[in-house]
């Protein structure tokens, strides 16, 4: 692969400015692990997108989204009018597929995208496809979650009590693969 400059490289990080970054359970567990905090130290709570299929917890019906800090996402930093992602290796999965999506089997870039460059699909097909795989088993894990969590607790519990059942199936989920 001969590229010159990666097309994030040039990036004003518009994608980490204008969009609210919204976070699955394996999301969740790899920012807590990589950082060792707690996950409610850096989620915040929206009403839920899809009202089928949101969280039903004391707060509410929500989805879990990365707070924001100075209009952008809390993890983007800037250095010497760079903007960076300060969570670059365990950043969320959305963030790692952003800008592209497969459509009939191929990797394409999104059209709606906000990068200022066009990015040559074919040098990250490979990559990418497995990438997006995964984020869809991991999403759709996550839905599994909070289905059953809605399911079981009609009595609604604190957002915190949520966060530990998703935490706790995420490494259980993980120890079983590797075995």
């Amino acid at each position: 692969m001969d590229v010159k400059e990666y097309p994030c490289i040039s990036c004003h990080t518009n994608c980490c400015k204008e969009y609210t970054i919204f976070v699955n359970a394996h999301d969740i567990y790899r920012l807590s692990i990589g950082l060792g905090l707690d996950p409610e130290n850096f989620l915040e709570i929206y009403g839920a997108k899809d009202f089928d299929l949101g969280i039903k917890v004391k707060e509410g019906l929500v989805d879990l989204a990365l707070k924001q800090k100075n209009g952008g996402c809390i993890f983007l930093e800037e250095s010497r009018d760079v903007f960076r992602c300060t969570v670059n290796e365990f950043k969320p999965s959305v963030c790692k597929s952003y800008p592209f999506q497969m459509q009939d089997g191929k990797l394409t870039q999104m059209s709606d995208k906000m990068c200022p460059v066009d990015w040559d699909t074919k040098e990250f097909e490979a990559m990418m496809a497995i990438h997006l795989k995964k984020d869809e088993e991991e999403w759709k894990f996550y839905n599994d979650l909070i289905l059953e969590w809605n399911t079981r607790h009609w009595i609604k519990k604190p957002l915190s009590a949520f966060l530990r059942f998703t935490q706790d199936r995420v490494a259980f989920s993980l120890k079983f693969e590797k075995s």
